[in-house]
């Protein structure tokens, strides 16, 4: 089995644990309520979410450990706007733990990406783009702190980099245009299992990592990770898929700025991504360097290439 699944709980004090949660979210819910909680072995490893599905005579719900700060993305980006996210029910926290409750989307993962995922997540990302879309004072405008802590982690990630001259290099061109590129709301974590392909289309679910960051780090994030030999993650994704979803996510922008420096902004960001899973191998020898190494560590290394010889070189 790959991918996600439920196993339903059956701990009598996990179960009432669960139902004190619930009940204090939606105190009017009655009935027998049925309790799974989510696994993902996708990678070979089998993690366990403290995400649960509830379901109490016909309706269906998320429950999800949670933090303020992705309460605080629902609460004053999400909630009410008629974006493609599940909505929110509400939130609690019980023994200074936080808990949202969120809408049950019914659908599949992105794993096997295709053409209408391409489509449907172009359409998806660049109506949440348009809602938050941002240029020129960022300081003026300041809608939320993400793009600091932000800011301040890819400072750190670029460290790794001191004896990686060209790698490096590269990166910093990144880190320059992070500070000046178009901002929006951001998922941060927009891989093909964060979202779910529905009959209202392609809904993007967990929004631990989200907030105001630039444009392009979604877009790379979807793309940067799949490929058609299911290597290094259980994600599939063709360059026919990745062209379709770039083009499509573009056109559907309100604003935006031309299309050289929307792929170039891209490729920055997937270099970011690169950077981030050989990280700790960089930072210690002693870590052994596999083959999911090997793999991020030469597309960084043609990226860098890329970005070394300037956005006017690109051939699009």
């Amino acid at each position: 089995m790959k991918g996600v699944y439920t196993e339903t709980i059956t701990d009598k004090n996990h179960i009432s644990m669960l139902k004190t949660v619930l009940g204090t979210i939606k105190p009017g819910l009655a009935g027998q309520i049925y309790i799974e909680r989510f696994h993902d072995n996708g990678e070979g490893v089998d993690r366990t979410y403290n995400v649960y599905k509830i379901t109490v005579d016909k309706q269906t719900y998320i429950l999800k450990k949670s933090d303020d700060k992705e309460i605080e993305v629902y609460e004053n980006f999400l909630a009410d706007k008629n974006l493609p996210v599940p909505k929110l029910e509400g939130w609690t926290c019980v023994n200074n733990i936080k808990w949202i409750l969120i809408e049950y989307i019914a659908g599949t993962d992105l794993r096997m990406f295709n053409k209408d995922m391409a489509y449907g997540c172009a359409d998806s990302l660049s109506r949440i783009f348009n809602q938050y879309w941002q240029e020129g004072d960022f300081k003026e405008n300041k809608l939320d702190n993400r793009f600091e802590r932000y800011w301040t982690r890819i400072n750190k990630r670029g460290e790794c980099l001191k004896n990686e001259l060209t790698l490096a290099s590269a990166y910093r061109i990144f880190l320059d245009r992070q500070l000046v590129c178009p901002r929006t709301l951001c998922n941060g974590d927009f891989l093909q299992c964060n979202a779910i392909k529905s009959d209202e289309g392609i809904i993007l679910i967990n929004w631990t990592f989200a907030g105001i960051m630039p444009y392009s780090l979604d877009v790379a994030r979807l793309i940067a990770h799949g490929s058609e030999k299911f290597f290094p993650f259980p994600f599939y994704m063709t360059d026919e898929y990745r062209t379709i979803f770039l083009r499509d996510v573009y056109d559907k922008l309100i604003y935006k700025p031309d299309y050289k420096q929307f792929i170039w902004d891209v490729i920055l960001s997937c270099l970011n991504e690169c950077i981030e899973f050989i990280e700790n191998e960089l930072n210690d020898k002693s870590i052994e360097r596999d083959e999911c190494f090997t793999y991020y560590y030469k597309n960084a290394e043609i990226l860098a290439n890329i970005i070394l010889k300037g956005k006017e070189q690109l051939s699009i």
